[in-house]
C-alpha cells in the first residue's frame, strides 16, 4: 500500500513539473489540489526518498526531561540497587537526588525514566515458610491502633557526641516518627514519646521489645507508667524474638542506610532537623506493598487523640489499665515473666500465650490473666506488683 502511494506522489510531481494543471492531476489521481501542491513542492532530485512519508512526531518535545537528569536518575538507581537492603523505587531516588542538591523530577517522571530503561523492579528472595506456631500479634485494622517503638543506639557523631534515635512506626499505615534523644534515661525517652505522640497522636497499643528503659528483668517503670496514663496499652514481644517487631526493625534499617549513613551531621541539633525532614519525606513518599502502594500520609488516622501535656500526667500509677506480655511456653509449662516463674496448665506447651497484667486490683498486688492464641483464658493468678 505504501509503494502505491509513493508511486502516486512521484507521478503527481512529474506531471506538475511537465506543466499540467493541479486540477486535472488531482481529478485523474483521485486526490485534492492541495495534495498535488504538497508533493510537487516536496520534489527533490537529490533525495531518492523524497516521496516517502515523514514522521509527524514533533521535532522538539515540550517539557522533556533533560538527558543529564535522566542519566543521574539511572545512576542513582544503579547505586541503590547495589545495596540489597535499600529501597530502589522513585521515592528513594528522589530522596537521594535531594541530598545531592540535584534537580528532583516529579515521581511520575522518575517512574517513566525507569520504565524506559527497563528498571521497573527488583527480584526478591521468597519468604521463609512459617513454622505454623500461631502467634497472638496485636490486631491492627486501622491507623493508630498499634505502633511499634524501638530505641536505636547509642550512635556517635563527629567528636564522639552520643545520641539515640527513638523510632516509631504504625503497623497498619507505616506512618513513622523519629526523635533524637541524648541518652536512654527514662525522662528523655518519655519526652521523646510525648513529642512523637504530639505529632502523630496517642496509639491504642504501643509494642516494645524487652530492653531498657521499657522494662527490666524484674519490673516495669516510668515509660510504661506514662504510657498507661496517656491511655496507650504497652505490649512486650517475646524475649530474643526481634522479628516480632519486624515493622520497626525494617524502618530502623531504612533509617540507618537511607539516612544516617548517607550524610554528615555537625551536632545533635542539625541531626534532629534532618531527621525531621527524613520523617516527612518517608511519610509522604515511601510506598509499601503492605499498604497497596500508598504512602503513609495517604492512610491518615480518622480519629486522633492528643497526649496529655507533660505537666498534666499524674504522679504514681493509674488505678486502671493493663500491660500485655506475649510469651512462649516450653516443655516445663512455665510462664517466665519479669523474674517470676508461673505454672500454666498441661496442654499448653510449645505455644504462645498473652499475659495481661491488670492494675485494677488492691494496692501492692496485680491480677495476671493468661490466655492462649485464640484469646481463651488459661489461668489467672495474683502476684506482687512488678511496678518499679
Amino acid at each position: 500500500m505504501e509503494n502505491v502511494e509513493v508511486g502516486l506522489r512521484r507521478e503527481a510531481a512529474r506531471r506538475r513539473l511537465a506543466g499540467e494543471s493541479p486540477e486535472v492531476i488531482a481529478r485523474e489521481l483521485g486526490r485534492t489540489r492541495q495534495w498535488v501542491a504538497k508533493w510537487a513542492g516536496r520534489y527533490d532530485p537529490h533525495d531518492a526518498a523524497w516521496a516517502r512519508g515523514r514522521s509527524r512526531a514533533p521535532k522538539r518535545v515540550r517539557r522533556r526531561t533533560a538527558a543529564d537528569v535522566q542519566a543521574q536518575v539511572l545512576e542513582v538507581r544503579g547505586r541503590l540497587e547495589a545495596n540489597p537492603w535499600a529501597q530502589v523505587g522513585a521515592p528513594a531516588i528522589a530522596w537521594e537526588l535531594e541530598k545531592l542538591g540535584a534537580r528532583v523530577p516529579p515521581q511520575r517522571t522518575i517512574e517513566r525514566i525507569l520504565g524506559r530503561a527497563g528498571a521497573t523492579g527488583r527480584t526478591r528472595a521468597g519468604r521463609r515458610a512459617s513454622k505454623a506456631v500461631a502467634y497472638p500479634a496485636p490486631i491492627a485494622e486501622g491507623a493508630g491502633e498499634v505502633v511499634q517503638v524501638d530505641l536505636v543506639g547509642p550512635r556517635h557523631l563527629d567528636g564522639g557526641v552520643r545520641f539515640h534515635a527513638l523510632n516509631q512506626i504504625d503497623v497498619c499505615s507505616h506512618h513513622a516518627g523519629i526523635e533524637i534523644v541524648p541518652d536512654r534515661a527514662d525522662e528523655r525517652v518519655v519526652a521523646g514519646l510525648h513529642a512523637l505522640w504530639r505529632r502523630h497522636g496517642v496509639p491504642g497499643r504501643v509494642q516494645f521489645d524487652n530492653g531498657g528503659p521499657f522494662t527490666s528483668p524484674t519490673g516495669v517503670g516510668e515509660v510504661v507508667r506514662v504510657c498507661l496514663h496517656q491511655g496507650a496499652t504497652p505490649v512486650f514481644i517475646p524475649p530474643r524474638e526481634p522479628w516480632r517487631n519486624g515493622t520497626i526493625e525494617h524502618f530502623n534499617d531504612t533509617f540507618d542506610k537511607r539516612f544516617f549513613r548517607q550524610e554528615r551531621f555537625s551536632d545533635r541539633q542539625q541531626l534532629a532537623q534532618r531527621a525531621g525532614a527524613f520523617e516527612a519525606f518517608h511519610n509522604s513518599q515511601h510506598r509499601y506493598r503492605a499498604t497497596d502502594g500508598r504512602a503513609p500520609d495517604e492512610l491518615a488516622r480518622t480519629q486522633r487523640r492528643d497526649p496529655l501535656a507533660v505537666e498534666e500526667v499524674p504522679a504514681g500509677w493509674p488505678a486502671t489499665g493493663r500491660i500485655e506480655f506475649i510469651r512462649f511456653i516450653r516443655s516445663d509449662h512455665k510462664l517466665r515473666l519479669l523474674g517470676r516463674s508461673i505454672e500454666v496448665p498441661d496442654g499448653h506447651a510449645y505455644q504462645y500465650v498473652t499475659a495481661r497484667l491488670d492494675l485494677a486490683i488492691t494496692p501492692g498486688h496485680d491480677n495476671l490473666l493468661v490466655s492462649d492464641d485464640n484469646g481463651e483464658l488459661i489461668t489467672t493468678t495474683r502476684l506482687a506488683s512488678p511496678r518499679r
